[in-house]
């Protein structure tokens, strides 16, 4: 039985960013450290960096005492004014990538344009780039979601940084059958397209696909789906544990792929619990 890792796998480069901007202000500051909500969704490393004395924390109210961590998702622009106006000092983490998708979200505002953002309403990069809004801005994550028509305000679709390529896709085709005027900026994360697009290849020549990660990552769950069209005995794991329960049989290439927030330390022990479950 054969392993086959794929060529983009473990962590981003802006959770790595994240991370090291984490662990270097930690190694200078003595007391207590925060986070703005998990600094990166995985559970495991999230904990690693509690133990190392990165605390998560809900709200700004319970970080006054120590400096706090943007997360990779950014936060709003409400949460920053509130920041500013309890003193407390900010950290910024927060992806570049993510940072792109903010400045053309506020121009294409200042400009007139109606924004459809191509993402999951709920997710925290969603919800800190709707706040910086200039101008009215639609969310969806299918172009079922879509109004019937737009007025005849010009329309420009961006995009979530982890969105899939194709769902984008179809997404600015639907607004431009509801307006004359409509831009796009794909604003899809370069690693992301990459992952998927390898994700895919991965599928089609492996007999099983294994995709490492927390199940609160967007971007892995979406990995997942992608390799699952492909080949439906895809499995999304978090922990090294799941291994146990899947059924090997009839199975000679095992595809793994992770996803941006899975850092390389836990590919690396799936990988060794992995061939201990094969023999």
């Amino acid at each position: 039985m054969r392993i086959v890792r794929s060529s983009h796998i473990g962590l981003c480069f802006g959770v790595k960013r994240a991370i090291r901007v984490a662990m270097e202000h930690r190694s200078r500051h003595t007391g207590p450290m925060y986070s703005l909500g998990p600094l990166l969704h995985n559970p495991q490393e999230v904990r690693r960096l509690e133990k190392a004395g990165i605390i998560v924390r809900d709200e700004l109210e319970k970080c006054a005492d120590g400096p706090t961590l943007v997360r990779t998702h950014g936060i709003t622009r409400q949460q920053l004014e509130k920041a500013r106006t309890l003193g407390i000092e900010l950290v910024d983490a927060v992806c570049p990538r993510v940072e792109v998708v903010r400045r053309h979200m506020e121009e294409y505002g200042r400009r007139g344009y109606l924004v459809v953002l191509a993402g999951d309403a709920g997710h925290p990069e969603v919800i800190a780039l709707r706040s910086y809004a200039k101008g009215p801005v639609v969310v969806v994550s299918r172009p079922d979601q879509l109004p019937e028509r737009f007025e005849k305000t010009p329309v420009v679709v961006l995009s979530q940084t982890t969105k899939d390529v194709a769902t984008f896709d179809a997404i600015v085709m639907a607004c431009r059958q509801r307006c004359d005027e409509v831009e796009q900026v794909r604003t899809i994360c370069s690693d992301a397209v990459r992952r998927q697009a390898d994700g895919a290849r991965l599928a089609r020549n492996s007999d099983m696909v294994i995709v490492i990660g927390g199940r609160n990552s967007a971007n892995t769950t979406r990995l997942a789906e992608i390799c699952r069209r492909i080949q439906p005995r895809t499995h999304h794991i978090e922990d090294p544990a799941e291994l146990k329960a899947l059924d090997f049989r009839g199975v000679e290439t095992i595809g793994l792929a992770s996803g941006a927030s899975t850092p390389d330390w836990l590919v690396d022990d799936v990988e060794r619990q992995l061939r201990l479950a094969i023999g």
